[in-house]
């Protein structure tokens, strides 16, 4: 009985807390990701301030929300036509190839039904070297953004618009790890191995 007299406190705290940023930031926030802000760069607008792990969650959820990210794919992976691809590492042709057939995919299957798989949350608990080793092709706007995204510990799709078109080129021709894209409007998945 008394661990349920400890909860609630913590409980309408947390609430309270959640209206107070909402009414102070949320709407700053989300308009700043429409936008296309990472999370270091809605930090520093913000007028009233504003916890990052709370602006990380805020972000996370507008992602959701417009279906830039996805905690699960609406069909069963298992039901889409499998396409494995092997890519030269590294930049130049690999990269140049790779970004004409996902372009295509894309124009294909349409940008809303387009996502690349991102393990991001499965490296970063206890292997923050490694993940950092893997996002080090990256812009720092671009490891900006993907570090500013609180990535639940499984894959999450990202939808495939300009911004993660760029980073899942570079990163899937990158040697060690296969990554996948999902092409939902033709029902499709292509795995990617730089060789």
């Amino acid at each position: 009985m008394a661990e349920q007299r400890e909860e609630k406190p913590e409980y309408f705290r947390d609430a309270l807390a959640d209206f107070m940023h909402d009414a102070a930031s949320g709407d700053a926030v989300r308009h700043l990701v429409d936008l296309g802000y990472t999370t270091n760069a809605i930090l520093q607008r913000l007028d009233f301030p504003t916890p990052r792990e709370r602006v990380e969650k805020a972000v996370y959820r507008r992602l959701i929300e417009k279906g830039v990210l996805l905690e699960e794919l609406p069909v069963p992976e298992d039901s889409l036509r499998r396409i494995r691809l092997d890519v030269p590492r590294g930049p130049g042709e690999g990269q140049v190839r790779l970004m004409r057939i996902l372009r295509g995919q894309i124009q294909d299957n349409e940008e809303e039904h387009s996502y690349a798989a991102c393990p991001f949350g499965t490296i970063r608990r206890n292997r923050e070297a490694r993940l950092a080793a893997m996002l080090d092709c990256l812009t720092t706007r671009e490891r900006d953004y993907l570090l500013g995204i609180p990535w639940p510990p499984r894959v999450i799709y990202h939808r495939l618009d300009s911004r993660m078109l760029e980073m899942a080129v570079c990163l899937a021709t990158q040697p060690g790890r296969e990554w996948r894209f999902y092409f939902l409007g033709k029902g499709e998945t292509m795995a990617i191995n730089a060789v």
